[in-house]
């Protein structure tokens, strides 16, 4: 039986990069393996020394990882007819969730809607559909409104009962409660900023100013960092495009 051989197909500093490929590699049938993620989970500083973390492919397969690869930097995705477009297959399920964010934003600011569903308009989303998300936002409302009740006999009967969680009392909305209120929170801070900025690569406006993935380490921020005999503080603030992960000034 021959010996397995494995081939390096791409290597990082940040683990969660690797997985990432690896979940994607292994849904089209290529054995992926990781190494080295411990020591650069435990020491960061080491990852370049220890060349990073490593996501490796049997050497018959690597040849079918590479074209996977090189299909995602374009944006693609492929099968074994045609190549698709990332962005026309998601943008269609990006626009309708932010209708889906909108509408409970306009409902929200105002809660009178709930009880005249018709005179919520909407471009993309179906009379039952959004008839769906007021009976959500109803319940949303419920939620909200909930308060924390908890009298001096339900304190002493949880004191002398051991075998009671008394941070049940405190848990009076679901965990999805504050996701929704988050999601949509985002969602109106995001459109009430109106310096919004524009990916070049892909016309998307989830963008944001900081220091960009691609450009956080250079040569300049090794020397300095060799000279302080330290990690120098990160440079190279850029525009970073959340959708496609291009940089841009």
């Amino acid at each position: 039986m021959p010996k397995l051989q494995l081939v390096t197909l791409i290597s990082s500093n940040i683990p969660v990069d690797c997985h990432i490929l690896k979940g994607r590699l292994e849904t089209e049938g290529i054995d992926c393996f990781v190494f080295d993620e411990n020591i650069v989970w435990v020491h960061p500083f080491r990852a370049v020394a220890v060349g990073g973390v490593k996501l490796k492919v049997p050497s018959h397969q690597f040849e079918s990882a590479t074209a996977i690869l090189a299909h995602l930097k374009k944006g693609c995705l492929s099968d074994k007819k045609v190549e698709y477009k990332i962005s026309e297959i998601l943008n269609p399920e990006y626009e309708r969730q932010q209708e889906v964010l909108r509408i409970k934003s306009v409902i929200r600011n105002n809660p009178v809607l709930l009880d005249k569903p018709a005179e919520i308009e909407s471009w993309l989303l179906n009379a039952a559909e959004v008839a769906e998300i007021v009976e959500a936002e109803k319940e949303f409302q419920l939620l909200a409104s909930k308060k924390l009740h908890f009298n001096w006999n339900d304190f002493f009967y949880e004191l002398f009962d051991f075998d009671r969680d008394v941070f049940k009392y405190l848990r009076i909305r679901p965990v999805e409660y504050y996701l929704d209120k988050e999601l949509v929170d985002r969602y109106n801070s995001h459109h009430d900023n109106e310096s919004e900025v524009i990916c070049p690569n892909c016309k998307s406006d989830n963008t944001k100013y900081g220091f960009a993935i691609d450009y956080k380490w250079d040569v300049l921020y090794l020397v300095l960092s060799l000279l302080v005999t330290t990690p120098f503080p990160l440079i190279r603030k850029k525009w970073h495009c959340f959708n496609c992960g291009h940089n841009f000034k």
